[in-house]
Order: C-alpha cells, then structure tokens, then sequence
C-alpha cells in the first residue's frame, strides 16, 4: 500500500505559538498519486484577540473572514480526524506548524519539514517556501494562504524527496537548526540537524 500523506499549512495571528493562535487551516490528504480529500477553513478568533493590519497585508484576511469560522477546538479535532493515524504530516517549517497544533494534544509520529529537506537538499540556498519554488518553476499563486501554501509544498515535495532519498540523506522526522532561525519548538521524535550560517529563508 502507498504511503498516505497529509500535506498542511496555516497562516496565525503571528509567530509566537504560545501567545498568538490560527486564523486558516489546509491539508490535503494524498499518496502522491490520487487524492484522498482537500480540508480548507477560517478558524473563529479567541474572545478578545485581534488581526493586525500585518496580518491581514500579508494573507488578505480579514476579521469579518474568521466571523464565520470554526472554534479552534473543533479546528484540531477536525485535523486530527481528517489526517487519521495512518499519514505522514507534511508541512514547509513544520516545527511552526506543530507548536501551533501542540496546544491541542495534536502530536503526529510520522512529519516531513520540506524546509529541512530543502536545507538538507540545498544546503547554500534559502529555503523559504517561496525561494524554492522559485527555484524549481512551482506555482505559488496566492502565497500566505493557506490552500495555496499546501499546493506548493506537495510540489516541493515531488521534487526534493527523490533527491534526498538517491542520495542517503535522512529527512523523515528531521529538523534544522541555525543561527538565522533557531529552533522554538521541537516537535515530538524529531531529529534536530544543526546547519552553518548561510543563505537562510
């Protein structure tokens, strides 16, 4: 049986997974081959939180998109059902979007970090989400949200897994730390590779 994926993204309030919580959630369930199902929704904000201006520059959401949005309790049941124990978690600088998902007890055993593959892969290159599609033609209309974001890291994936895999380097469960970007947040089984200063993203 193919391995099963569950490729996500989020766009939050901000970068501090302790303070700051998630306006948007997308994954996509998929073996690479056929997909199994798309997941996309605006998540209610706390009772006193507020969207920056920043915020809503950068993805294009407003507070009266998240009106309408799920609790974000139900948000991570709804997760965590829809990824089901059987799939890898996917996600570009997944150690942002496991602390997030932390908060609610959601600890997968099995992730990829496509920004850790793309560091291990291209050592000297940045390794923002939008640095390497650029680098490799893959679409990324729309960027900073959330459906869009998962799309492309799918793409990053195709691309930099076979890489990786031909030439032994070890991915699976694997995050990077440097000086650029130290590490906040450890997700759980993870194997922290630290990386020299370089071109970061």
């Amino acid at each position: 049986m193919s391995e099963i994926y569950t490729f996500i993204d989020m766009e939050t309030t901000g970068l501090d997974y302790e303070t700051d919580q998630i306006i948007e959630i997308a994954a996509v369930r998929t073996d690479l081959t056929r997909e199994y199902g798309r997941l996309q929704t605006f998540v209610h904000l706390n009772h006193g939180r507020e969207l920056s201006e920043e915020i809503t520059k950068l993805t294009g959401i407003t507070a009266e998109d998240l009106l309408g949005g799920i609790h974000p309790h139900d948000m991570s049941v709804m997760i965590d059902f829809f990824a089901g124990t059987d799939s890898t978690f996917v996600a570009h600088n997944a150690p942002f979007d496991l602390a997030f998902l932390a908060e609610f007890e959601t600890w997968p055993q099995r992730f990829v970090c496509t920004r850790a593959l793309a560091k291990l892969v291209e050592p000297t290159e940045s390794a923002s989400l939008a640095a390497v599609c650029a680098r490799h033609g893959i679409d990324l209309t729309g960027h900073h949200r959330a459906m869009n974001d998962v799309l492309a890291t799918i793409e990053v994936f195709r691309k930099l897994a076979p890489i990786a895999e031909a030439r032994g380097i070890e991915y699976r469960n694997v995050v990077v730390n440097s000086p650029e970007r130290p590490l906040t947040f450890v997700p759980f089984n993870a194997k922290v590779v630290e990386v020299s200063a370089n071109r970061e993203g």
